[in-house]
């Protein structure tokens, strides 16, 4: 007689533990809208991210933010007409600490965010963020200007305490994720615009002054964007006699006087509809300022005391 027995074996596997990870859910988008060149620009935009726990364990999680090139970044333009293509810069800092700006990892202070995930929980988290287009740009054509597929980084360091938890600000990392989905966008319009008009002041006169010429100069400051041409006019006054320039005191006694695009008096200064005024061709962009020549000719004095006259500035482009 033989017995038989069926064995049994069976063996207990553990489930698959699933390593904490991270990655991004949203990346930048950036639009600083119409802008003229040179001008300061902000806006306001975030990074969102996601992190999953493991198993078995509540987790502390620092996150950081990172760029995969150096600040400052750089938008691109459209071509011109020989294809040659212009730089916007802008520059990502933390908004509740600016004095913290996004950059490679390589920098270090990198810009950290701290999460707390009970066992294979799925928690949120952002990093708000302060976009800044530094003022100066001014040599810039008007144009829109362009970033796309802007890589940032999200690494991170987990624990089991928060006093184990390490930071990962010096670039340190468990892991890391690389997303493209970040841009920036912006447009330099076509627009100029007079900064600033100084007063022209011929001082004062008197009998035996009036009998020569007497000059002053004033200065007009005016901004466009590279590459763009205007003119620049001066109205004949408020108290012009045809197409003579005066200035009078309030008992309506008059001087003559002219404005003038040089300093030799030879070419009048103008508006547009009398046809001579002072025409720009502004190759580099930016501010720039001009010098307005007022010449009193030398006349009989009509009358005593304060003598003015209000000319208009006007900028076509």
């Amino acid at each position: 007689m033989s017995l038989r027995m069926l064995l049994s074996l069976s063996l207990l596997l553990p489930l698959n533990a699933l390593a904490l990870s991270c990655w991004m859910t949203s990346g930048a988008n950036i639009n600083f809208g119409t802008l003229t060149a040179g001008e300061a620009a902000t806006t306001h935009t975030s990074v969102k991210f996601s992190c999953q726990a493991d198993y078995g364990t509540t987790q502390y999680i620092n996150v950081c933010l990172s760029s995969v090139e150096s600040s400052p970044f750089r938008m691109m333009s459209t071509g011109d007409e020989q294809g040659k293509q212009y730089a916007l810069l802008f520059r990502l800092f933390n908004v509740y600490e600016h004095a913290q700006e996004l950059n490679a990892p390589t920098g270090g202070n990198l810009m950290q965010q701290t999460l707390v995930a009970a066992s294979n929980a799925t928690v949120n988290g952002s990093f708000p963020l302060l976009a800044v287009i530094p003022a100066g740009q001014s040599q810039l054509p008007a144009r829109s200007y362009f970033k796309y597929n802007m890589d940032l980084r999200i690494s991170w360091r987990s624990a089991a305490s928060r006093e184990a938890l390490q930071s990962c600000a010096d670039g340190s990392a468990d892991g890391e994720q690389t997303q493209g989905s970040s841009r920036a966008e912006a447009t330099l319009n076509d627009g100029c615009f007079i900064q600033r008009v100084t007063p022209l002041s011929f001082g004062t006169l008197t009998s035996a002054s009036a009998r020569s010429a007497t000059r002053s100069t004033a200065t007009l400051t005016a901004r466009c964007p590279a590459g763009t041409s205007f003119a620049l006019g001066l109205s004949s006054g408020t108290h012009a006699s045809g197409n003579q320039r005066q200035v009078c005191n309030s008992q309506g006694q008059c001087l003559h006087y002219g404005l003038w695009q040089d300093a030799s008096a030879t070419r009048r200064w103008g508006d547009q509809s009398s046809g001579d005024a002072f025409n720009v061709s502004n190759t580099d962009g930016g501010t720039q300022s001009y010098t307005i020549y007022g010449e009193v000719p030398a006349q009989p004095l009509t009358g005593t005391g304060e003598f003015v006259d209000d000319v208009i500035v006007t900028l076509t482009y």
